[in-house]
């Protein structure tokens, strides 16, 4: 009867164990690991609320980072010269998925300025874990529509 006391709590305290290893593995919110979503959020956050163009890119794979830096007319250089007229820039999450180490969000983007039609965008992104666990971007695509996506519609 004490043998089967003994098994019994080192079977629930190896389970214990090894759950709070998986736990604490998931929730680490260090440099890009533990949620892709947040890494894009980061990410939006820096490129047209901050208008920090070297902050985002710093959440990209070094290929995607030398695109996003370089860009011609980037929507960040925009951002810094709408936020200097006054304009207001404001993102909302549309589709999110995640499949393994593959995460993709797609954001629908609304500049608004006082006397000037407003200007609708989407973003997506593509955000990968890459070795050591580091969720990074992938991928971003960003498209001017020329009128406003579905949902920011009033009907």
């Amino acid at each position: 009867m004490k043998l089967r006391n003994v098994v019994t709590g080192t079977l629930a305290l190896t389970l214990l164990f090894f759950a709070g290893c998986k736990g604490e593995g998931d929730g680490g919110k260090g440099a890009g690991t533990g949620d892709p979503l947040s890494v894009a959020d980061q990410f939006m956050d820096l490129y047209y609320h901050k208008a920090n163009i070297k902050e985002a890119a710093a959440l990209a794979i070094p290929e995607m980072a030398q695109k996003i830096v370089a860009a011609p007319g980037a929507p960040a250089g925009d951002a810094s010269k709408e936020k200097d007229a006054g304009q207001e820039i404001s993102y909302t999450l549309k589709e999110k998925s995640q499949e393994g180490k593959h995460s993709y969000a797609l954001y629908t983007i609304i500049i608004k300025g006082k006397g000037v039609e407003p200007i609708y965008r989407t973003a997506a992104l593509f955000v990968d874990q890459g070795e050591g666990g580091a969720w990074k971007i992938t991928l971003f695509d960003e498209k001017t529509q020329s009128t406003p996506h579905e949902e920011t519609t009033r009907r």
